[in-house]
């Protein structure tokens, strides 16, 4: 009977019309409610640095204040919301293709968003800056740090390879460019030239870094260090008394000059190097190897000994002393009158030029002021007679120099057989850009 029952098509109809009867009475009131139903199928998520596109003529203007990345929150059903950050199909970007030159507010727009989410980003406008796009070609100023050189060294030079680079950027910012450096470092006590490379550094006066586009970003860098030297002449000096038979008629050497290795302080104060000769234990006239001491401050001297020549006379006899004296007078007046001979010279006013500067830079002097110092000349007096201030030329080599404040050594070209000395030795020169 039950069965039957069962099997009924009319019981099968009255029971599923029951069943869904109280499932719709079960809903209903969670969907009158309205809140829980619709709050437990909403879902709300960030979307974190995502990029932004730029949209400008990129090949005659310059766009800046735009950021980079910026955060999208989306809120809206669960499975769009997902779908969404799974895909990454949507783009945030900025047109600017219809501004003109200037600073503007625009807004960051996006798409490819489905209608059925709220987007919202951060942030929403933003200041930005639109100029024109200029090319500009820059001198390299390599430079390093001269407490890494070894004491008594100097860097003889340095040069960048290539020794310019290209910058394009905005045309204010390029403008503001006042130094364009390649940076080299190294171990302390350096010693001996080497090369490295260096990023290439833009920097504004106030030596802040300029983000701007430069092409190469790296530079080879060769840096020639040397040590301090200086070329003086050979003075021989007779030390000690000759043996009683012996004259020493004179002492001459083939090593007219040496060079000198040092401190700097040590080597500005010497003009020449003195050579004692001890005639003391001298009997015969020959050629001797006489040592050079290193006076104070000198390290090294470019020979440890020089061959000196000595002609001596002996005395033979009592009777013809009388006449050798009268030699050695005579040869002791000439020699006085030879050591009277040496004097100096003083031109005042002196002008220092400067060679082979960039047609494009302009240079002035800091120190000396006017680029103006004083020249001391020192020689045999009737050949410093006939000198003039046109006989000497002053100068410092600016080749290759970049805009900045540089330390320049002064060169002079000059007679030989005369030495000379300067009230500066080094210049301090600006160099700039004519405008």
């Amino acid at each position: 009977m039950m069965d039957k029952l069962i099997e009924s098509p009319w019981f099968l109809r009255i029971t599923a019309l029951t069943l869904a009867m109280l499932l719709f009475f079960t809903v209903q009131p969670v969907e009158k409610d309205g809140v829980g139903g619709a709050s437990s199928n909403t879902q709300t998520d960030v979307l974190h640095n995502v990029p932004v596109q730029v949209y400008y003529d990129d090949q005659s203007l310059i766009v800046t204040g735009v950021p980079k990345t910026v955060d999208v929150t989306i809120k809206g059903p669960m499975a769009i919301v997902l779908q969404t950050k799974a895909v990454s199909d949507y783009t945030v970007f900025v047109d600017l293709r219809k501004q003109s030159i200037g600073e503007h507010k625009v807004t960051i727009k996006h798409e490819n968003f489905s209608d059925k989410l709220s987007v919202q980003l951060d942030p929403a406008t933003i200041d930005i800056n639109i100029e024109e796009k200029i090319t500009r070609v820059f001198k390299i100023e390599p430079e390093i740090n001269e407490s890494l050189l070894a004491e008594n060294y100097y860097v003889k030079s340095m040069t960048a390879n290539p020794g310019s680079v290209t910058v394009v950027g905005a045309k204010s910012v390029v403008n503001s460019i006042s130094y364009v450096k390649a940076t080299v470092t190294g171990e302390q006590d350096l010693k001996n030239s080497f090369q490295q490379e260096a990023n290439v550094k833009i920097l504004d006066r106030d030596m802040n870094k300029l983000d701007i586009q430069v092409n190469p970003e790296k530079v080879k860098v060769n840096v020639d260090v040397g040590e301090y030297n200086k070329e003086v002449p050979v003075v021989l000096n007779q030390k000690g008394t000759p043996q009683d038979a012996v004259t020493i008629k004179s002492l001459t050497t083939t090593t007219s000059k040496l060079i000198l290795n040092g401190s700097k302080a040590a080597l500005e104060n010497m003009q020449q190097l003195i050579v004692d000769i001890d005639v003391s234990k001298i009997k015969d006239s020959g050629t001797f190897n006489v040592d050079i001491e290193k006076p104070l401050g000198i390290s090294r001297v470019s020979e440890n000994n020089i061959k000196v020549q000595v002609v001596v006379e002996k005395k033979e006899s009592n009777s013809d002393n009388k006449e050798v004296n009268k030699d050695e007078e005579k040869d002791q007046e000439n020699d006085n009158n030879d050591t009277s001979s040496i004097g100096s010279k003083v031109f005042k006013n002196v002008a220092i030029n400067v060679r082979n500067l960039d047609e494009d830079y302009s240079s002035d002097f800091i120190t000396p002021k006017n680029g103006i110092l004083t020249l001391t000349v020192n020689g045999d007096e009737k050949e410093l007679a006939n000198l003039e201030m046109k006989d000497f030329d002053l100068y410092v080599e600016a080749a290759d120099m970049s805009i900045g404040d540089h330390k320049l050594p002064i060169q002079v070209d000059g007679p030989r057989n005369i030495t000379w000395s300067l009230s500066n030795k080094n210049v301090s020169l600006r160099i700039e850009r004519i405008s």
